[in-house]
């Protein structure tokens, strides 16, 4: 077949036996989804192969490529299932490991401030090697190893479930060969994120050896002990993180070295450094020698009952918890965003139609926060999750965009997107009306983080003009977003002709006026209870300011 499709939405079949459940990534190689097996009901991992770089031309790469990754047996590496083709587009299956990204699992602990310690960074970085050594020691370098394609499943175990258990498991190991390295370097550059590309991967003519993968997987054990991935001339962890061992900065240095020749010569030796870590690690401070005497054993003792006293007495407090966990995301998409002066708000807004609001790029906490009642949160909510948001526009009022004037509702989603359309706009997607909603201090609503019918008025029950209560305001100077109307957003669900539908709910509008609440509403559907507003890229093309209305005639 020549339609070469590669998006599909949930329910979807794939090559008539693979229903779809999940997208789980997209990456210079395709996209891959979770999906069941029509006739045995199991589930798998299929990876659409893009076309540019796996299409017909290269049947004889592919299946090169699909026999090695196949051959390659290894417990840190995911196992290859069948080979195939759906619409024009190879795809492969693997193995549905139980487990999250290590992207995911590192925002998380971010998230609630949970540094990982050295012996889970060293643990995790020991089985990300381990996998990166059979594919080396199989003539296969990875080329593109960062967090988002490697597998992890962590396990507690041991007495009181203390002890941590990492399982690891890596992606598109030998069908990376088919990307070209300049595609690959460009991916990376894009995304932004090219510190996890070995230096001499970035240049105009790449060669790709172990110790590429070796500085790749070097990168990830240092953002898992210091928060952050190393660029340019790094800080060694020591410095961030004063109470590691003298060693974990030898570490770094010889595997972070610029030169290819400077670094550990395989994966291998890596490991051997890192368990050498570990070793010390669980050693403690056994080098000293000498047992404890008597009275140090007693002061040792009393010591441990007055720490158990305390613990007992400071039991974590559900609230506070809750809280500290919110002001963490608070705090860390606040380190994200940067606002622009007055002056640059002015020539960015000069640039676009009147009455738009400039919501600068950067992060904001998607979805509810911790210290949210459950009973004013929807089931599938996302909890304070970061999502980055380009910078855009918005309109300030709801759709005609003009203060005192009625919003139009009764609506469809296409007719909502058409009259965007001739203005010059789009529709907003809905992470963008949430962060507009949320402004820089990422509230609960506009105006605060606990809901007040004051400001915005008892949601639907009470519609309003445009701007008729200046209090219902954002951060950023968004009006009637936690009142008035449901707004049409340009996010569909998978799979459905249904779209998210962000703000009013009549039946409860504390619940319904929050920036996280959605709804789902068909798309022909056009009722009473939904307006919209327009949004705009922030470097879409200048658009000449509205000429002025023409004086009446005499």
């Amino acid at each position: 077949m020549s339609s070469r499709k590669l998006e599909y939405g949930r329910g979807d079949a794939i090559a008539e036996r693979y229903e779809v459940i999940d997208l789980l990534d997209e990456s210079p190689l395709g996209i891959s989804y979770r999906c069941k097996h029509l006739k045995t009901g199991n589930y798998v991992r299929l990876q659409l192969l893009r076309p540019r770089t796996a299409g017909p031309d290269q049947k004889d790469e592919i299946l090169a490529v699909y026999k090695r990754a196949k051959e390659i047996n290894h417990a840190n590496l995911i196992r290859i299932g069948e080979l195939g083709e759906a619409d024009g587009v190879a795809f492969y299956t693997m193995e549905d490991f139980e487990g999250t990204t290590l992207r995911e699992y590192l925002t998380q602990a971010r998230l609630e401030n949970r540094p990982l310690d050295l012996k889970e960074a060293a643990q995790i970085a020991i089985g990300v090697l381990e996998g990166v050594a059979a594919a080396n020691d199989a003539g296969v370098v990875f080329r593109a190893l960062r967090p988002e394609y490697v597998l992890v499943n962590i396990r507690q175990a041991g007495p009181r479930r203390q002890n941590s258990v990492a399982q690891i498991k890596l992606v598109g190991a030998a069908f990376w060969d088919l990307v070209p390295g300049a595609l690959l370097a460009e991916d990376e550059f894009g995304r932004g994120e090219a510190q996890y590309l070995a230096p001499e991967l970035k240049g105009f003519e790449p060669v790709a050896t172990p110790r590429s993968d070796v500085y790749s997987a070097a990168v990830m054990f240092y953002e898992m002990l210091v928060g952050a991935a190393p660029v340019g001339t790094f800080q060694l962890p020591r410095t961030r993180r004063p109470e590691l061992p003298v060693h974990v900065d030898g570490i770094a240095e010889l595997a972070l070295a610029t030169a290819p020749e400077d670094r550990y010569p395989t994966a291998h030796d890596l490991v051997v450094d890192l368990q050498r870590t570990f070793s010390e690690t669980a050693d403690g401070d056994a080098s000293t020698g000498g047992r404890l005497s008597p009275i140090a054993m007693g002061l040792g003792l009393a010591l441990v009952v007055l720490v158990a006293v305390i613990v007992f007495n400071l039991r974590p407090d559900p609230a506070a918890q809750a809280e500290a966990l919110d002001s963490q995301a608070r705090a860390t998409a606040a380190a994200g965003l940067t606002l622009p002066s007055p002056e640059e708000f002015k020539a960015v807004l000069a640039r676009h139609p009147r009455n738009m609001v400039y919501v600068p790029a950067g992060p904001f906490v998607k979805g509810r926060l911790h210290g949210e009642s459950r009973e004013l949160t929807r089931e599938g909510e996302p909890l304070a999750e970061l999502v980055n948001v380009p910078g855009f526009l918005i309109d300030a009022f709801e759709f005609p965009n003009l203060r005192g004037e009625v919003p139009r509702i009764q609506v469809t989603r296409a007719e909502a997107a058409g009259l965007c359309q001739a203005e010059g706009k789009r529709l907003c997607t809905s992470d963008e009306w949430e962060k507009a909603c949320k402004g820089p201090k990422n509230l609960n609503y506009a105006y605060g983080d606990t809901y007040d019918e004051e400001f915005c008025g008892p949601g639907l029950e009470a519609a309003y003009a445009a701007g008729g209560r200046p209090d219902c305001k954002s951060g950023y100077g968004v009006l009637d977003l936690s009142g008035n109307f449901g707004e049409w957003t340009s996010t569909q669900v998978p799979g459905k002709d249904r779209y998210i539908v962000k703000g009013g709910l009549k039946a409860n509008p504390e619940r319904g006026t929050r920036c996280a609440q959605a709804t789902d509403l068909s798309a022909g559907l056009a009722d009473a209870t939904t307006t919209f507003r327009c949004c705009r890229d922030a470097d879409a093309a200048p658009v000449p300011p509205a000429a002025p209305p023409a004086a009446p005639a005499p």
